[in-house]
C-alpha cells in the first residue's frame, strides 16, 4: 500500500514546475517576462504539452530556465522528462519519405529539361542545314574567275560567228566586196535576227542546244550542269548579276534562292515559283512535267 501511494503521489515534470511556481506565488505573466517566453509556452511546459511547444532539446532548456528562477535540482526535474523515442522515429522516417520524393521529383524535371533541350537543340541544326550553302571561299573564287574568263572569250568570239554567218548567208555567186552593201546584208541580217529570234531559238532546240539567262535579283549559289554532264556554271552570284550560258539540253540546275532569280530559255520565261522556299531547287530545263 505504501508503494502504490509512492507511486500515485509522484509527479510529471509539468506538475513538479507547477507546484514550484505556486508555492512561490509568481504568476505566469511575471514568470514569462523573467525568463524571456510566451505564457502559452510556460502553460504547454506545466501541462506536460511537450509536443506543442517544439523539439526535445527546446523542452529541456525551457525546463533549465524554469529550474534556476525557483532553484530546483534540475538533474532531478529533467530525469522526470519522458524520451520520445517512438516520435524521433516516425519524424526520421517521414523525412526519408520527404527526400525521395524531392529526388525523384528533381529526377522528372531533369529528364524533361533534357527532352526540351534535345528538341531546341534539333530544330536548330535543322534549320542551320536548309539555310546554309556548304562552300569552301577558295573553290567559289576560283569558279568566278575561270566563269569570268570564259565570258570574256565567248564575247572575243561572237563577231567571228556573225562574220561567218553572213558569208555564208551570202552565197558562192553574191560579192559583198563592196562596202556599202556589206553593211547593207549586216543590217538586213540583224534585222532578220531581232524580227525573229522564235525561229533562231526553234533551230537551236532541234540542234540540241540551247540558251539560258538568268538575273539575280539576289545574291545566291548556282551550279549548273548542260545535257552531256559538264558543269558550265559555279558559285556565288551577286544582286543583280546576269548570267548568259549557252550548251546542250537539258540543263541541270541548283539554286540557293530560286525565288531571286529570273531564268529565261532561248528567251521563254520559265516560271519556277511552285518550288518550295527556304530550300535548294533543283529542277531540268526545259522543265518536265
Amino acid at each position: 500500500m505504501n508503494d502504490e501511494n509512492t507511486e500515485s503521489t509522484t509527479l510529471t515534470l509539468g506538475q513538479t514546475l507547477k507546484s514550484s511556481r505556486e508555492q512561490a506565488n509568481v504568476s505566469l505573466e511575471e514568470l514569462a517576462k523573467n525568463l524571456k517566453l510566451s505564457v502559452l509556452q510556460l502553460q504547454r511546459l506545466e501541462n506536460d504539452e511537450h509536443q506543442l511547444i517544439g523539439p526535445a532539446t527546446f523542452v529541456k532548456g525551457y525546463a533549465k530556465s524554469y529550474c534556476r528562477a525557483f532553484n530546483l535540482d534540475t538533474a532531478a526535474v529533467l530525469a522526470l522528462f519522458p524520451e520520445p523515442q517512438e516520435t524521433v522515429k516516425k519524424t526520421n522516417m517521414q523525412s526519408f519519405s520527404r527526400r525521395t520524393e524531392k529526388e525523384a521529383h528533381d529526377s522528372r524535371l531533369m529528364l524533361v529539361s533534357y527532352v526540351i533541350l534535345a528538341i531546341v537543340i534539333g530544330s536548330s541544326a535543322l534549320w542551320w542545314w536548309q539555310n546554309s550553302t556548304p562552300l569552301d571561299e577558295q573553290v567559289v573564287t576560283q569558279s568566278l574567275n575561270s566563269f569570268a574568263e570564259e565570258t570574256v572569250a565567248v564575247a572575243q568570239a561572237e563577231p567571228d560567228v556573225a562574220s561567218n554567218s553572213l558569208l555564208e548567208q551570202a552565197g558562192p555567186d553574191e560579192s559583198i566586196d563592196d562596202p556599202t552593201a556589206a553593211q547593207i546584208m549586216e543590217q538586213q541580217a540583224d534585222t532578220e535576227l531581232d524580227v525573229a529570234p522564235s525561229e533562231t531559238s526553234n533551230e537551236a532546240q532541234n540542234d540540241g542546244l540551247g540558251t539560258i539567262v538568268m538575273h539575280f535579283n539576289e545574291e545566291s549559289w548556282v551550279e549548273v550542269h548542260d545535257g552531256k554532264g559538264d558543269k558550265v556554271a559555279f558559285g556565288v552570284k551577286k544582286a543583280g548579276y546576269d548570267m548568259t550560258l549557252s550548251g546542250h539540253l537539258p540543263f541541270s540546275i541548283v539554286l540557293g534562292k530560286h525565288q531571286a532569280v529570273d531564268i529565261t530559255l532561248d528567251g521563254e520565261k520559265i516560271d519556277i515559283s511552285s518550288f518550295p522556299k527556304n530550300r535548294l531547287a533543283k529542277f531540268n530545263l526545259p522543265l518536265t512535267e
